[in-house]
């Protein structure tokens, strides 16, 4: 446990974290969709580009994909869900979800019998499994500076609850900057302050799980946005999350 702490510092911090001896690779027609429906994708030097392609297929691998209501989960809508959780893990060591095993892919919102409501999306560590509409889904992924990102926000909640179980550096290092972003929402004078300034959506303020995510939706949408209205929150989830998306 401690050497793989400690592997994990000296990988993070010397960026040997991104380097891969044997790394899988896109064809041309998987990297075709990607060039052309993931601006993160496109922002990577080349290096980087062969880490991201590597983690996207070890994530299809790790992962199995169901669709729901006859719907088909082709190929591309692996790539583009597995694209969108190794973006938000891209800075570190532990870029798998270590809670989740199984996506569930229904065409457009579902009722679910658990809350009987209508939901776009959940994660649900309990039964370790992650829930989207694909309506939804790729919504978010087209529209790119609303802050408004299904996938985003429910792989930071499967980020969150499997960092919450693990002992790496990774995980340590998210949970340590999550509880002092936790401060601006927790603290009544910060909190006034945020909601002022009006840049963040109401639903931030629900839960600190909720704000948790809607700051990473607003941080891969609007980085330059964020940067500027909020300095002090990006900063800290740019180093929540090992890397500064503004400045790419």
């Amino acid at each position: 446990m401690l050497l793989d702490y400690l592997k994990g510092f000296i990988y993070q911090k010397t960026d040997l974290y991104r380097f891969v001896l044997f790394a899988k690779k896109f064809t041309d027609r998987q990297r075709a969709v990607i060039s052309e429906e993931i601006s993160f994708y496109n922002k990577l030097t080349a290096k980087e580009k062969r880490v991201f392609e590597h983690r996207v297929l070890r994530f299809i691998d790790s992962h199995t994909f169901v669709g729901r209501e006859d719907l088909l989960v082709t190929e591309r809508m692996q790539l583009l869900i597995s694209c969108t959780a190794v973006m938000i893990t891209f800075g570190y060591r532990r870029y798998l979800l270590s809670r989740f095993e199984t996506i569930l892919v229904y065409p457009e919102h579902y009722f679910s019998n658990i809350t009987q409501q209508y939901h776009k999306g959940e994660a649900n560590p309990t039964y370790k499994t992650l829930v989207f509409s694909w309506e939804d889904f790729e919504e978010g992924i087209k529209i790119e500076d609303d802050n408004l990102n299904l996938g985003i926000h429910e792989f930071t909640h499967a980020v969150h609850f499997s960092f919450l179980t693990e002992s790496s550096y990774s995980a340590r290092s998210f949970l340590k900057h999550y509880k002092l972003l936790l401060v601006s929402l927790t603290d009544k004078d910060a909190q006034k302050r945020l909601i002022k300034i009006g840049y963040l959506r109401d639903y931030a303020f629900e839960n600190q799980y909720e704000f948790l995510s809607v700051l990473i939706e607003h941080f891969f949408e609007t980085p330059e946005e964020f940067k500027a209205k909020l300095p002090n929150i990006y900063n800290r989830v740019k180093l929540m999350l090992n890397m500064n998306v503004a400045d790419f």
